[in-house]
């Protein structure tokens, strides 16, 4: 009876660690005896430029020709007290318009959507994947301080006439970590390495 008592204390235990580990982060500060904590979801960054502020938004473009540079200036803002480094994914598509909306057509090429890289974000694709740009902003974006994620997209000139009519989507989401031991927060919740020089983010193994 004893053992099965010890058991389930056991049991216990992992349960309220594991879910303390899934809400706060902790960390060590500077070798001295303190810890700070910090709650990730309190974390706060802005889109800006393609809708209503947040952190999930599209980016849609209609009558599309080939050849063509459409300006869409879309930023991302640290609205947090505390620097954090900056994720954002941007998926791309082509579809019909319709009432404004756009049907998705999964059928056409996404390579041929080109959106040209902005100096200090790291660019890290998916092996043959056309579709998806993820990006890491290279150095800590400052409580405020908003940084350009793209200027404009252009549509590749070597278009065929199924793409007559068609427009673009984008779907942009922006995640953020504390720059506070930056490497193992980036690893605990992007599941990615990040090699940091300083604190400026030089390489990301995926």
């Amino acid at each position: 009876m004893k053992k099965k008592y010890i058991l389930m204390g056991v049991a216990a235990t992992l349960l309220v660690t594991a879910i303390a580990g899934g809400s706060l982060a902790y960390f060590q500060a500077d070798g001295e005896n303190v810890q700070q904590q910090i709650n990730t979801k309190s974390l706060s960054i802005d889109l800006i430029g393609s809708g209503n502020e947040n952190t999930k938004q599209s980016v849609l473009v209609a009558n599309t020709m080939p050849g063509e540079q459409i300006e869409k200036n879309v930023k991302v803002e640290n609205t947090a007290d505390t620097p954090l480094y900056t994720r954002v994914t941007i998926r791309k598509y082509w579809g019909d318009f319709s009432n404004d909306n756009l049907t998705k057509d999964f059928d056409k090429d996404t390579s041929k959507i080109l959106i040209p890289t902005l100096e200090n974000w790291y660019i890290s694709t998916g092996e043959g994947d056309d579709e998806t740009l993820v990006m890491y902003y290279q150095d800590p974006i400052q409580p405020g301080e908003s940084v350009d994620v793209m200027y404009s997209l252009e549509v590749s000139p070597e278009l065929n006439n199924t793409y007559a009519n068609l427009g673009i989507g984008l779907d942009v989401e922006a995640e953020a970590v504390q720059a506070f031991a930056a490497q193992d927060a980036i690893l605990s919740e992007w599941g990615v390495w990040a090699e940091i020089d300083g604190d400026h983010i030089v390489y990301v193994e995926e």
